[in-house]
């Protein structure tokens, strides 16, 4: 009977300390996202499930300046209504604790540009399209139950622990990003190749 209690003891730790946090991939009628170019904000984002990706990016809890300590979790979603994103509700998310504390923030792009922020990354430039990113939740908690009892996780937008949203219309903005043209490309090559030249010489 002791080993039984042994087993179970240790299994329950084993599945408790393998266990992922929760959240609610989704965003709200109020905190729809918005589109930018040259200065200008050019509405809501279109729907069309096709047209927009958005990551999840997390990072160790009181994380609140963007940079390399967010690391994406693969968790993207797409939108099917304008301005709004949608993963799935109570999604466990990949290196966060169930019922516990991360920071999380939200990237966003047009989806011609690659499936995951990284694929886009390498495409800015390249390819046309739109960028952006949310606001920093630096102390998110994470549904599950962690010793506390349930918790029910919360929208990625709003409540009392998730991305406070300000801007327009609460939500935020993807910038749009040109391809420069090649007559620009080959004045700057130009540019450069005459400044070389001139260092030669002196």
């Amino acid at each position: 009977m002791k080993k039984i209690l042994i087993t179970l003891g240790l299994a329950a730790l084993v599945s408790s300390s393998q266990a992922q946090g929760l959240l609610n991939f989704v965003n709200s009628a109020a905190t729809v996202i918005t589109l930018t170019s040259n200065g200008v904000s050019i509405g809501t984002a279109p729907a069309g499930a096709n047209s927009w990706r958005y990551e999840l990016f997390v990072a160790p809890a009181g994380t609140a300046t963007d940079g390399a300590a967010f690391v994406g979790t693969g968790v993207v979603a797409t939108n099917t209504t304008a301005g709004r994103f949608v993963a799935g509700n109570s999604l466990a998310i990949p290196g966060t604790a169930l019922g516990g504390t991360s920071a999380i923030l939200i990237r966003g792009w047009s989806a011609a540009l690659g499936a995951t922020w990284a694929q886009a990354n390498l495409n800015r430039g390249i390819i046309e399209g739109y960028f952006g990113s949310s606001a920093i939740a630096p102390n998110f908690l994470m549904g599950g139950d962690g010793g506390l009892g349930f918790i029910q996780p919360s929208p990625v937008f709003g409540g009392s622990n998730g991305i406070v949203p300000t801007g327009v219309n609460n939500g935020f903005t993807l910038t749009f990003v040109p391809v420069p043209e090649p007559s620009s490309m080959v004045l700057a090559g130009l540019g450069a190749a005459s400044l070389l030249i001139f260092r030669r010489r002196k």
